[in-house]
């Protein structure tokens, strides 16, 4: 694995544990309680990140052969 994208993993991995673990569950909480509206944002992080992490990561292996 290329040192390149070993990094870019890391990033990946603390971002979905920030989004998924934190962000997610609070912005959920606050719209069942009221206190905010409907979680857009977050459904759609959270949905798409996977497949960002996915493509950004092949792109990585294809440019470093």
């Amino acid at each position: 694995m290329p040192k390149k994208e070993k990094g870019w993993r890391r990033l990946y991995l603390i971002l979905m544990i920030f989004i998924y673990a934190v962000f997610v569950p609070i912005t959920v909480i606050e719209w069942l309680t009221g206190n905010g509206g409907f979680p857009m944002t977050a459904l759609i992080v959270g949905l798409a990140l996977p497949a960002m992490r996915k493509n950004h990561l092949n792109q990585i292996r294809e440019k470093e052969g």
